[in-house]
């Protein structure tokens, strides 16, 4: 059994203390939003579009500076800039609608900042025979923190009027974001001389690799962010009530902690693409029943199958995209694959996001507009894992050959 070397375990930590900041506030973020912008769900998906936007920006930053500042220190930034983000949002309170755009894209900024330095810094101290052990982990630590917070959260928001709950939420998350930047030390400083060449690998044809790479990515991204938009406002839509979806999401984080973990010890290269199969199908179903009965029931039990096998997806998705990017080659690194991979990332993003504003404007009933948007993530769930069928077969000719008795 693999054990994680000591520089894995501090940067799980760090992973693990700015997960703590984000569920604090993250689970309802965009319902602050949309009461701060009195309902105005189409200024909330632009904002994310500049995010994202600015996100990708950030990591063509870091690549031109990567070799003057050591990956930790970037990394480091990166916290600071989402430590202050939230620290203005304190600040602002009634007038945060005026800065939402200006605030979108110092958020992203930060955001990517801290992605493209995490990202590298997984590559360089992560041995792939450790990846299953340390995503696994990583997401089990979320799913506990899940247990506690939303069901705090909910309870916090509704036991204050306006938004007095949510800023204290985005005090607390303050403290754990502070934390991440001290446990940054733990970490040595790497430095990365060589250069990243992004658009070299964006022009890059006929890298089988490269090609599943950013199909997968671009699928995910659009899943993604469609998803992170709309499942909680659906969700509010449904109980109009943070504290019962609160303590919905912490019972089904309770399962996802044992889910998870149990998980993290039985995920191998082997069984990476049953599991995944079994994953994609199960998940498209739970989307395509959420599309045809939009009521509180079905809800409920699809956040109860989400606790289950959610975590499954979150373990093999990032390890199967550093073992694309480290098999591309092509005479690039795994690094510039990793960069490159932001831009279909981003694209996948932006485009997600726009299609929801579209069906919003041209869609009256919110319900509808999250009906049709839950029939294209369910369709992704699938198209994902035919990609890597497709392309790479999930890898099983680089497998031992089992030996018959």
């Amino acid at each position: 059994m693999t054990r994680l070397t000591n520089e894995s375990k501090a940067l799980l930590l760090v992973s693990m203390l700015l997960t703590a900041g984000m569920v604090t506030v993250g689970t309802f973020i965009n319902v602050f939003l949309l009461r701060a912008t009195d309902g105005n769900v189409s200024l909330i998906i632009i904002q994310n579009i500049i995010v994202f936007i600015t996100l990708w920006l950030a990591f063509v930053a870091g690549s031109k500076v990567i070799a003057k500042i050591s990956i930790t220190t970037l990394q480091r930034f990166g916290l600071l800039s989402i430590a202050i983000y939230f620290m203005v949002i304190l600040l602002l309170q009634d007038h945060l609608g005026t800065f939402l755009v200006p605030l979108a894209i110092f958020h992203g900024f930060g955001s990517g900042l801290y992605w493209f330095a995490t990202n590298l810094l997984i590559a360089k101290v992560i041995k792939e025979t450790e990846q299953g052990r340390y995503f696994g982990y990583q997401q089990t630590a979320g799913s506990v923190l899940g247990v506690v917070t939303p069901a705090v959260s909910g309870f916090v928001i509704t036991r204050f009027t306006d938004l007095t709950g949510y800023y204290i939420l985005f005090g607390i998350s303050l403290i754990f974001f502070a934390l991440a930047v001290f446990m940054t030390k733990k970490i040595p400083d790497f430095t990365l001389n060589t250069k990243i060449h992004i658009y070299e690998v964006l022009k890059l044809k006929g890298n089988r690799y490269w090609d599943a790479g950013k199909n997968f990515r671009f699928v995910i991204a659009v899943k993604e962010a469609i998803h992170g938009q709309i499942f909680m406002l659906f969700a509010f839509v449904i109980f109009q009530n943070e504290g019962v979806i609160g303590n919905i999401v912490s019972a089904t984080a309770l399962i996802t902690v044992f889910s998870s973990l149990w998980f993290a010890r039985v995920c191998t290269r082997e069984n990476q693409q049953s599991f995944y199969l079994k994953t994609a199908s199960i998940m498209m179903i739970m989307y395509f029943l959420l599309a045809l009965f939009p009521y509180v029931p079905v809800l409920i039990a699809v956040w109860i199958v989400f606790g289950i096998i959610q975590s499954w997806a979150a373990t093999i998705l990032p390890s199967v995209i550093f073992q694309l990017a480290g098999r591309a080659k092509g005479g690039f690194e795994q690094n510039d694959y990793l960069v490159a991979l932001e831009f279909p990332t981003t694209m996948g993003r932006i485009i997600g996001l726009s299609a929801s504003l579209l069906l919003i404007h041209f869609i009256n009933s919110d319900v509808n507009v999250y009906r049709l948007l839950f029939v294209i993530i369910a369709i992704g769930w699938i198209l994902e894992y035919i990609i890597i069928e497709k392309q790479v077969k999930w890898f099983r000719d680089e497998l031992p050959m089992k030996v018959e008795d």
